[in-house]
């Protein structure tokens, strides 16, 4: 650990870039700050758990044969904090905050759902900039931790605890935003329909994911059985069946790609969508059909 850097982390997800300094001295302040222990001890304490008690816990995972040692997992896990502030920190993730935020802007997605939150990054960006988001995940650890941020930073964000599907809102958003999320959800089907719920007519699906490629190795937690949705075209078929229809992928601009060849390699000068159907890191926008339940 040097500084805010973690080179094992950085080594294996180099995708990530590093962190941005600016955003790193926020994201680990709060972190800091609640755990009331130096970055260094928190980042050793990771390491820790990741080597020895999270490889069983991942294991049980990969086991499941119903949702609930899925959901006791994420409710219960105690290496979210740092890797999910880390991952927050990041260049890249930056980045892909800021393109986003300008789809909101430019689309008219003033009301928002972040599914599957989980320390409330994305959300704290957005509601910092005007944009009302809200935010749903399985409650425990990481939803204490995401809520005292909110709480922290002033803002009004309705928390939804994911097991209690009774208290979810019944107005319907602009848009629901998942960002790697469906990859770890036990039941897929229903949580699409949920989703699709949450959307008004004509809203937007905004949603990045890397599913397990099947009998190759991956994270337990990237769930095997979802595998054949590595197969963009038959997660389009799994979404679309909600009522859903794809619109394309959002990406940065021509221009951010040029500034990025350039040296810039995390610029985002603009957004586009590209009605292009395919995985590759982008975020894939689908549109909730008119009249569908």
């Amino acid at each position: 650990m040097n500084d805010m850097q973690d080179a094992r982390l950085n080594a294996e997800c180099p995708a990530w870039g590093g962190v941005d300094g600016r955003a790193a001295a926020g994201v680990f302040d709060d972190l800091t700050a609640y755990l009331q222990q130096p970055l260094k001890d928190i980042a050793q304490a990771y390491w820790r758990e990741r080597d020895g008690a999270d490889q069983a816990a991942q294991r049980r995972v990969a086991e499941a044969t119903d949702e609930g040692p899925v959901l006791s997992y994420y409710a219960q896990t105690p290496i979210y904090l740092y890797q999910l502030s880390y991952w927050e920190a990041c260049r890249d993730k930056q980045a892909w905050f800021q393109v986003v935020e300008r789809a909101c802007r430019r689309y008219g997605l003033m009301r928002v759902l972040d599914f599957g939150g989980g320390v409330g990054g994305l959300t704290c960006y957005l509601g910092r900039r005007g944009i009302r988001c809200d935010y749903v995940d399985v409650g425990g650890k990481t939803f204490e931790y995401a809520g005292w941020r909110f709480r922290r930073h002033g803002l009004s964000v309705r928390q939804f605890d994911i097991t209690k599907p009774e208290q979810l809102p019944a107005e319907p958003y602009d848009a629901v935003l998942t960002w790697d999320v469906l990859e770890h959800l036990f039941d897929l089907d229903g949580a699409l329909q949920t989703i699709a719920r949450l959307i008004k007519s004509g809203g937007w699906f905004l949603h990045k994911s890397t599913f397990a490629h099947a009998h190759e190795e991956h994270e337990h937690v990237h769930l095997e059985k979802h595998a054949c949705y590595h197969d963009i075209s038959q997660f389009n078929a799994l979404v679309c069946r909600h009522g859903f229809r794809f619109v394309g992928q959002l990406k940065p601009s021509q221009l951010s790609r040029v500034l990025r060849q350039c040296g810039w390699p995390y610029a985002v000068a603009g957004i586009r969508v590209v009605p292009r159907l395919k995985h590759g890191g982008n975020f894939l926008v689908h549109c909730r059909k008119a009249g569908d339940a």
